[in-house]
């Protein structure tokens, strides 16, 4: 009877190239369900980027706990090493855990650093609805309280670090850089656009294309001092004076938008 080890050999001699697919090639063929099988058997190759099946070992405490354990993790190693140079065994050896742990969170690097960049984008558009929802807020109070909490979240440490690495390594990761701007800018963006929209609609503005007033706001209020923080990390502005900035933009925007008296009148 054969040993375990010739068995093994047969296996890699019927299986040319078997040991060297690419996660590509294995994503390609996860449909097929003896890939499936294969995959659960092994335990060490990885699912497609970033799917994670939820079940009790993913979404129950302890497994939301060590699937922060780990973001925490590879958010700090991103930041100290860059995407590139760090490993998925830097990112197990801070955070415990397993390799087969990861694969079932997020899939792989990509799909680590993709939840990085959906967690620092649900976190800054939480804040952007509020005051947009009471109709009895007036147009500059709802747009100040838009743009200076868009402005604190942009300027946070954890959010620049995210924002310099797909600066870097955008290249290497085109389709988590597009993501990046559908799920962040774009969707600021469009709230804003549909919030400048219904104050169109009510006679409080006058504004024809929401969408492109929307993006000229948001590059009024955040441009220069995103700038700034990206390349002088250490030089973030005050708060009171944050606050003046943005309430000196969104008093410059309405007197470019706002209804004169006598057409209202």
């Amino acid at each position: 009877m054969p040993d375990k080890g010739s068995r093994g050999k047969a296996l890699e001699k019927n299986e040319p190239g078997r040991s060297r697919r690419t996660g590509m090639e294995r994503r390609m063929t996860s449909s097929h369900p003896s890939s499936h099988k294969a995959r659960i058997d092994t335990a060490q190759e990885p699912p497609a980027s970033g799917a994670a099946i939820c079940g009790p070992s993913t979404c129950g405490p302890r497994g939301m706990a060590r699937r922060q354990a780990i973001l925490t993790a590879a958010r700090r190693l991103f930041i100290e090493k860059g995407f590139e140079k760090t490993t998925l065994s830097d990112i197990i050896a801070v955070a415990g855990g397993s390799r087969a742990t990861l694969y079932e969170h997020f899939g792989d690097k990509e799909g680590l650093f993709r939840a990085i960049m959906e967690e620092d984008n649900a976190m800054i558009l939480s804040g952007l609805a509020p005051a947009q929802a009471d109709e009895r807020v007036t147009p500059e109070a709802g747009l100040t309280a838009f743009a200076l909490h868009l402005v604190k979240a942009l300027l946070n440490e954890e959010t620049t670090a995210t924002v310099r690495i797909l600066i870097a390594e955008g290249d290497r990761v085109p389709d988590i850089a597009e993501a990046f701007f559908r799920i962040g800018p774009e969707s600021a963006i469009g709230r804003l656009a549909d919030y400048l929209r219904r104050l169109s609609d009510r006679g409080d503005l006058r504004i024809d294309d929401p969408a492109a007033a929307a993006q000229a706001f948001l590059g009024m209020v955040t441009g220069n001092l995103v700038i700034r923080r990206l390349i002088l990390p250490q030089s973030a502005p005050a708060i009171p004076d944050l606050d003046r900035y943005v309430r000196h933009a969104v008093r410059l925007f309405l007197n470019g938008a706002r209804v004169p008296k006598t057409t209202r009148d």
